[in-house]
């Protein structure tokens, strides 16, 4: 079974469905995926076994199918396709979810990538979340710093805060920035996001008192970014971690930093 068909049982919520309303969400996605109206019985059984379902009985399928008001003939003998109506119904509900969740890999089709295993493959869609539970620590670093300084200092912290090092960093990538019209900005005009992992822990040192509420212990921060430093570079680099305990170290020092710091 896929991982698309995967994910779409899990947007579709089949677990909990009658047993007719998956069929329709199976003649759907098969029309989707296919892009032809027409299946099958035998294809639509196929789906039921793939999901890890119960098969649903010919003969009660095919009578299902016939007296149903969504389903009309397909082109074929013995074929069946959802009638327009119901069709436009499960766009509104299904596409919105799979067009954006499940289909940048699909459109892509990463599994015919030259020179690649399926196991390479595989590797590759453990480090992608493994970078999104990083994406998620860094920016929640950074927007907790952020939060700090902007009820200590005021909005414009940033100018109490910076140094000649951290402004030439910020200055210099902002107008890389500016000059690369062909791509969009970062999401935020922070400054914390166009200065360095390491600096985030530089700033946190230099108001050390004011993080004291949150983080008594400042060891806390600089072990686990230090040590995350290593792991964010290999992802930047598009690396393997070659170990689940790589990957334990990860997880535990995100559930880390979420105890400490949630009642900010």
């Amino acid at each position: 079974m896929s991982d698309f068909f995967n994910e779409f049982c899990d947007i579709a919520k089949i677990s909990g469905k009658p047993k007719f309303e998956v069929v329709l969400a199976f003649v759907w996605f098969n029309q989707y995926k296919t892009k032809q109206h027409d299946i099958s019985m035998k294809q639509i059984n196929q789906y039921f076994v793939d999901a890890h379902l119960s098969a649903y009985n010919p003969t009660y399928l095919k009578r299902d199918l016939n007296k149903s008001s969504k389903i009309t003939k397909g082109t074929q003998r013995d074929t069946y396709k959802l009638n327009r109506k119901t069709l436009d119904e499960l766009n509104k509900i299904y596409l919105p979810q799979i067009e954006t969740e499940v289909s940048l890999t699909e459109r892509a089709n990463i599994k015919v990538t030259p020179f690649l295993k399926s196991a390479d493959i595989d590797d590759a869609k453990k480090m992608a979340e493994l970078y999104i539970i990083l994406h998620c620590l860094e920016n929640s670093v950074r927007n907790f710093i952020d939060d700090v300084l902007t009820k200590k200092l005021g909005p414009n912290w940033w100018d109490t805060a910076k140094n000649a090092e951290l402004e030439k960093k910020f200055k210099e990538r902002k107008e890389k920035e500016a000059k690369s019209k062909w791509l969009s900005p970062r999401g935020k005009a922070s400054a914390l996001f166009y200065i360095d992992w390491g600096d985030l822990v530089k700033i946190i040192r230099k108001f050390e008192n004011d993080f004291k509420p949150y983080i008594d212990e400042m060891k806390f921060v600089e072990l686990r970014l230090e040590e995350l430093e290593k792991v964010r570079n290999i992802i930047a680099h598009n690396g393997v971690l070659p170990s689940s305990d790589d990957f334990d170290r990860l997880i535990l020092h995100f559930k880390d930093w979420c105890k400490q710091v949630n009642e900010t």
